[in-house]
């Protein structure tokens, strides 16, 4: 059943007003504007197309006539500016693209109000009653027919770069552009094939399908976040992280060739960066050409590279880049540069092994020595041997507990293990030989935490610095507190010493030295790194004397990889 014009004007300009209302609350973000020309240049369409289904005048229907012709030239034009700016090419509107573009727009519209001198636009037109309502039926021209072909080139052009943004998105980004797809195909269709005569009714339908339009932009709008999240937001997102990154990016296609490169991964290369597009990876780089795999696969690898006489190693990660239907179409090659970091892991090597092993022998040699020296002195000087063969014996022992501590981090994994088996026999060997000092020890028989047995190291660790560090007779106490609900496993080893210097905790808490603030030994970061390791934290509380939290995190024991055999002692101690 045909609608009457009232109706027609009346729910076109309810449906496109109220889509228009929608757009403009969105209108800071990208493709509002055009949107909401789009939608208001339709609705207004559609309102003269009823007023001239409305009114009996033939002069006054063909002005209406001209107003939806010029409306007509708005339309393709908006849509296509708000698909550009909402797939995130705003930049292809230069100047002189964007006067190309209305150049078309602008003549038909001279023509439109210019038709009686020439005929182009419509030659000719038929009044047909319609349900009581007068209807033109112009034959078309030459001109009109020119801007239909000049609209729909307009409408697919948008339309391809939609579908291409639907092919490489996720849902939402589908769903928002099917929607557009939609609110401009419909009413397109329908005029189109009325032009060409193939629907067999004299009224337009375009106006309807304006209002379908109006309603599927409207559930977009307000189901579909159009507007709110576009993917241009993100491509630019991306396009940044692209180009500024400080990883170098080398992009290749399924071939091997250059497809795009950052900036930082221009150092690489002997030539400008929009030279090198195009060209084969092998024969720019062939040391990385080597580390690609085969299509589709991901791996990761290190490679050394050298580039102006400097040799460089990189951390690469290859990733493979999916297009539709899950087709390769080309390799991501990311490359982390870790010259520093393998240096300094050199540097660490040769460091631990001059500390585990050459420092430990020659401080023996220096002890031996020392030992056949005292028995040679005058007693004056005992005191000075005594004291040689003292240091020497704390710089062995340090050494070996840094071997201890470093050995044990490298092989151990945190697992569920039980505290009290682990605990207990420490404390009883840090009592048998310290017979002087008063120890103890307080913990729940059923306490699990993720850990590991070099949690003995730390735990002996503050044991001795308490006893060391004490005043005449020190007691210590070790206390287990279980986990509530806003902590874990609570370690708390406190004594009655002097208490650690202010100076000693910030640096170990702050996780750094520097010049003006360092320790004066490594116990505590040896303690520190075995609960770190563990996923623990260390803390101090206040108080006399010195009290020392290691808050440990929960664990399951009815875990699979539960330590349930526990001998006190790491491997590499015993």
């Amino acid at each position: 059943m045909l609608l009457s014009p009232l109706s027609v004007v009346l729910l076109a300009a309810v449906v496109g007003m109220g889509v228009a209302v929608l757009v403009w609350l969105h209108r800071d973000n990208p493709g509002a504007g055009p949107l909401a020309a789009f939608v208001v240049a339709a609705s207004l369409w559609a309102v003269a197309q009823g007023l001239e289904l409305a009114v009996p005048d033939v002069q006054t229907m063909v002005w209406f006539q001209q107003v939806q012709l010029t409306l007509s030239v708005v339309v393709p034009v908006a849509w296509l500016v708000t698909v550009l700016e909402y797939t995130g090419h705003p930049h292809w509107l230069t100047r002189r693209r964007v006067a190309l573009l209305l150049a078309e727009p602008a003549a038909f519209v001279t023509l439109v109000w210019s038709n009686d001198a020439h005929e182009l636009v419509w030659v000719g037109s038929d009044t047909v009653v319609v349900a009581e309502a007068s209807a033109l039926a112009p034959v078309w021209g030459l001109a009109y027919w020119g801007h239909l072909a000049y609209m729909l080139g307009l409408i697919l052009g948008g339309g391809v770069l939609l579908i291409r943004q639907m092919l490489r998105t996720n849902r939402l980004f589908r769903g928002q552009s099917l929607a557009l797809l939609v609110a401009i195909t419909i009413p397109t269709a329908a005029q189109s094939l009325h032009a060409l005569g193939f629907l067999g009714t004299v009224v337009d339908p375009t106006s309807l399908g304006y209002v379908v339009s109006g309603i599927v932009l409207s559930v977009a709008l307000l189901r579909g976040q159009l507007l709110d999240v576009a993917p241009v937001t993100r491509d630019l997102g991306r396009e940044a992280i692209f180009a500024e990154m400080d990883d170098r990016v080398v992009i290749v296609d399924e071939d091997g060739r250059i497809v795009d490169v950052n900036a930082a991964a221009a150092s690489l290369f002997d030539e400008d960066p929009g030279a090198l597009l195009g060209r084969s990876l092998e024969g720019e780089l062939p040391t990385l050409a080597a580390t690609l795999p085969d299509v589709g696969e991901r791996i990761q690898t290190e490679t050394r590279l050298e580039h102006d006489g400097a040799v460089r190693y990189f951390d690469v990660r290859v990733t493979p880049l999916y297009r539709a239907y899950g087709v390769v179409s080309g390799h991501l090659v990311s490359l982390r540069d870790v010259t520093n970091r393998r240096q300094r892991e050199q540097r660490i090597d040769v460091l631990n092994r001059l500390l585990r092993h050459n420092i430990r022998n020659e401080m023996n040699v220096v002890r031996g020595n020392a030992d056949l020296l005292a028995g040679s002195v005058e007693s004056a000087d005992d005191h000075r041997v005594d004291r040689i063969i003292r240091t020497v014996d704390d710089i062995v022992d340090r050494s070996n507990k840094i071997g201890r501590v470093s050995e044990a981090l490298e092989s151990e994994d945190p697992r569920p293990i039980r505290l009290r088996p682990l605990l207990a026999p420490v404390v009883d060997t840090v009592r048998n030989r310290n017979p002087g000092a008063n120890l103890s020890l307080a913990c729940p028989e059923d306490c699990w935490v993720e850990g590991g047995p070099s949690l003995t190291l730390a735990v002996e660790e503050l044991l001795d610095n308490a006893i060391e560090h004490s005043d005449g007779q020190p007691t210590v106490e070790v206390t287990v507190e279980p986990a509530s609900p806003d902590t874990g496993v609570v370690v708390r080893v406190s004594d009655d010493g002097p208490g650690i210097a202010p100076y000693e905790r910030e640096v170990i808490l702050a996780g750094e030295e520097t010049p003006l603030q360092h320790g004066s030994g490594v116990g505590l970061w040896l303690v520190k790194w075995v609960v770190r390791n563990a996923g623990g934290t260390l803390s101090f509380a206040e108080g006399p004397g010195t009290t020392v939290e290691v808050e440990l995190p929960v664990a399951d024991p009815n875990d699979p990889d539960a330590i349930t055999d526990v001998n006190a002692r790491t491997t590499t101690d015993r």
